[in-house]
Formats: structure tokens, sequence, C-alpha cells
């Protein structure tokens, strides 16, 4: 395994400098790997001009562009550190990201600009000039540095600089936590290149030529796809947003043999034949049901796996390919290569196989921590061990099956939510004395967020409406956010302690949460 990610690229670059590495088709954009490699250099170049240093925290805030990959190389070149945010952040969250990771430099695609004008007050250590736009056709980012006159910078040198090792941290991402505001994780390079070359060992022997990249890059699984990709010198193809009305064409129309497969694409493959998916050999089902997962497997001849990893620790379980057994019966897998796994009991020991317990893991290329959050990293840690906050059970086949999450999350479309965030969003708005944020459901999406609120006293739904409050909701929260079903309540259940809602005696004997709730997307009460 390379040393570190520069070491990786330039391995990559001299076995195949001609062969194409990313292709953005909806932009007309093709760089080979030559080209890569020297765009890299030259930006990397700017970046050392514009002041950025090794440690230097740089935020990238934007979709997937060409301009993503080659700042995210240099700035690992240069030995600084990435921190990787959502392009849809509203000027809250951006607020809160920005100055809770430090960031030195920001790098924004145009069309994000709205997000960073929104922002109440900008720190001092990010003037205009520390702020560089890209893809502004339009000029609304004057004020600030372009990002082609990094581009027409001289290359730094092909050799790696000295002084970068795998034990750096490359990148700061945030990981939505249940106590509000997500936390920044400190990942290095061993983290990035152990979580990619573990990709490839889960397809044991199949090796990548045509990928497709159909999440965000700024989002781990995107990353962890695009530096698989480029250790087998594969070609990249990368679409600027998501979109199932076009999945299946992409993948027929690149001969795409290696992406993950998306959720909702499952429920609409009987409308795609199987000649469409004749190219791919292997896929990731990240969050698949098994009937999900073994559809899929049947009707495209393809071999599909689900694995289990969070943004703390990289690749922990994965299904091999001669486990279909695990796949059929819904295991997360085996132990991944660098992971070892206990399952721990409220005791503090481990569980025996059949019971329940909260996953610890440990082994190199774990987070260095959060980010300026000593409580959490008190709370995550013991040792060596890092506790997940997850449940599950080892059973005597040796998979692992995943059995709920101890964190008070939502998983909307692979999109980590923080009920949390949510609640605190919905408890500023005058008139809301309480809300509370569950999870619901969903055939399409896994989960979708509900939210419940209790209004202060003598106040009733026409004084503070659905479209009142989620209109605020969508000022504050990202758009993957938003609560689709909105529900009042007289008053919430409380624990024993008096001191939270029981989310619990909320829900319960309650057969469909969507009844009784306003739902924002058909514009209907259930």
């Amino acid at each position: 395994m390379p040393a570190t990610i520069p070491h990786m690229l330039r391995e990559r670059v001299d076995q195949t400098p001609e062969r194409e590495a990313f292709v953005f088709f909806d932009h007309g954009i093709t760089v080979s790997y030559s080209e890569l490699d020297d765009q890299v250099r030259r930006v990397a170049g700017g970046l050392l001009e514009l002041g950025v240093r090794k440690g230097t925290h740089v935020a990238l805030m934007m979709p997937n562009v060409i301009e993503f990959p080659v700042t995210w190389f240099a700035i690992a070149w240069i030995g600084a550190v990435t921190v990787q945010l959502n392009p849809k952040f509203t000027g809250r969250e951006l607020d809160y990201a920005l100055n809770d990771a430090d960031v030195d430099f920001l790098v924004i695609d145009a069309e994000a600009l709205s997000s960073l004008e929104a922002m109440e007050m900008r720190s001092e250590r990010l003037p205009d000039s520390n702020i560089i736009v890209c893809n502004d056709d339009s000029g609304v980012g004057a004020a600030h540095v372009a990002w082609e006159t990094l581009l027409a910078c001289a290359a730094l040198s092909r050799e790696p600089r000295a002084g970068v090792t795998s034990d750096d941290v490359i990148a700061i991402i945030y990981s939505s936590g249940t106590t509000g505001f997500p936390k920044g994780c400190m990942l290095d390079h061993r983290y990035w290149l152990q979580i990619a070359t573990s990709a490839l060992i889960c397809q044991d022997g199949h090796t990548p030529r045509n990928s497709l990249i159909y999440e965000p890059m700024f989002y781990i699984q995107g990353n962890a796809i695009m530096i698989a990709s480029l250790l087998t010198n594969a070609t990249i193809y990368c679409p600027k947003r998501p979109s199932i009305s076009k999945f299946f064409d992409w993948v027929q129309r690149y001969q795409i043999d290696y992406c993950a497969f998306p959720v909702p694409a499952v429920h609409v493959m009987e409308d795609y034949p199987p000649e469409v998916c004749a190219s791919l050999k292997w896929v990731h089902a990240w969050y698949f049901h098994s009937d999900g997962l073994q559809r899929l497997e049947e009707r495209y001849d393809v071999i599909a796996r689900d694995s289990y990893a969070m943004t703390e620790n990289g690749v922990c379980l994965y299904v091999p390919v001669d486990r279909p057994d695990l796949a059929v019966r819904g295991s997360v897998g085996v132990p991944a290569p660098w992971r070892e796994i206990r399952i721990v009991g409220d005791d503090g020991n481990d569980v025996a196989d059949g019971e329940i317990g909260e996953v610890w893991t440990a082994g190199p290329g774990h987070l260095h921590g959060y980010y300026h959050k000593t409580a959490a990293n008190r709370d995550s840690f013991r040792g060596k061990w890092f506790r997940t906050g997850d449940l599950m059970r080892r059973e005597a086949d040796g998979g692992y099956y995943l059995v709920g999450r101890m964190k008070d999350m939502i998983k909307r479309s692979g999109e980590n939510i923080s009920a949390a965030e949510v609640e605190g969003c919905l408890s500023s708005l005058p008139g809301v004395l309480m809300a509370a944020v569950i999870s619901v459901p969903d055939a399409i999406r896994g989960e979708e967020v509900k939210a419940y609120v209790q209004l202060g006293p003598g106040l009733g739904r026409d004084d503070l409406t659905p479209s009142q409050i989620l209109a605020h909701c969508a000022e504050n929260l990202a758009a993957f956010k938003l609560p689709r079903y909105l529900a009042y309540v007289d008053a919430f259940p409380m624990t024993a302690g008096n001191d939270k809602v029981s989310k619990p005696k909320l829900t319960e004997a309650v057969e469909d949460l969507t009844i009784g709730a306003f739902d924002r997307i058909d514009k209907v009460w259930r």
C-alpha cells in the first residue's frame, strides 16, 4: 500500500499516464491521469502562493465537479487538511462548520456562494482573499480569488513533499451526531488508503475499469470509490448530481462495471431489462434489505454486497464474495482487513454469540478523534477501542448482524440526519415549546423524517401552520434534513426523569406513523 495519497497518485500516473482518469460527462470534461497529475500540482502551487501550508485547514464546498478531486489531491500534496462540506449547507450550517473546524481557506463553487453570503458574521481568519471560487461564469464571486488563477501557477515537483506521512491528518469530515451539530472526524492518509483497499478486497479479484461515482464526493462513499478506482487505474465517470431516472442510462452508456447501486433504483429495476446493466460486475449494496439485494443479483447477474462502515472507522465488516449465505441472511459480514471487532454488553464485557451488544472497533486508520470535541472523544474511546453506538449480534455462522442504533439518528437515502439538530431548529422557532423528531420507514428512501411539535400556551395549528414551521426549517437546515411529516401534540410523554421526551411512548401502538401528520411532499394531511 502506498505511504500517502500523493505517493498513490504518482504511482497511478506512472502506470497509465494517457488513460482517462475522470469523465465529468455533464460538463463535457475528460481528464487523463497525466493531466490530473499536472493540474493537481499546479493548484497545489497556487495554494502555496496564497499561504496554504502543511496543517492548514482548507474547506471544499462544491458538487461533483472536476475542481473537487483536483483541489482535494492538491491539498493532500501540500500536507494541508481538507474540510469537506455539503454545498447545500445553509448559512447557519456553514457558519458552524467553518468556525468549528478553524477553516483558513475556502474553495467554493459559485452556486454555493449564497450560503456564504447568508452567514451572519464571517470569521476574520477567512477574508475575501482566502476564498477561492470555481465555475463562476456569472462573475458573482468577483471579490474573491478565481480557481483558474491557481491552475495557471507553476506546477510543484512530481516528488511528494518531504515531511508528509501516513499518520498526518488529511481531512476533517463531519459525522452527524446525537447531540445536535455534527462532529468533525480527523482522518489521516492511512484511513483513505485502507478504506479504498478494503473496497477492492471485498471484490475478491475484480478490477474496476469503468467506475461510476453516483454519490457526492464530499461524503465518505464517493471519496472511497474515487480512491479505490484510482488504485486500479480505472476511469471514473461522474454526474454533477444523482438521478435515479438517468442512473441506468449512465451504466449502459459508459459500460460501468463498478459502483454503489442506489437503493431507490431497486424499486424501478423492472423497467430496465438485464442487458442495460450487462457491464456491471460488482456493486456496493449499502442500506439494502436482503430481499432487494437478491433481486438485484438475480436480475442483473451481478455480485452485490453490503458492508458496515462509518466515517469514524472506515470499512469494519464486509460480506465476502464467497459467502453469499451471509448476504441472503442479511448479515453485514465478517471483520474487514485492519479491523478488530467486539460486541460489548452494558457491563463492558464481550457478549456471547447470538446476544446483542454495542459494536466496538479497533485497528490502524481510525479517526484521530473529533476536532475540538474533548467530551465526545472521552465518551467514544476506551483505550484503543472506538464505541460505535450501533447494536449488533454475532451468530454461529461467523456473520455479524446489525440490530439497530443506540444513536438517535435517521438515515434518509443514505444521508445521516441528527434528530437533535432538527429538534433544535424547530425549538428555536418562537411559538414552539418543544419538539421531537423520529424516523418513519419509507420504501424508497429507507427512512423519512417526522417531527412532532408542542406549541406554547394558547397557540394552535392555525397560529403556527405547517407551512410556517417548514419554512423556518428550510431557512436553517439543508434540504435533505427537512421533515417530511409534521404532527402537533398537546403534550409529550416524558422519561422517568422528566427531562427527555420518551420517543418509544410517543410512537407505541401506532401502526402507521404517517397518519395524523402533514405531508410536506404531497401537501396533504394524512
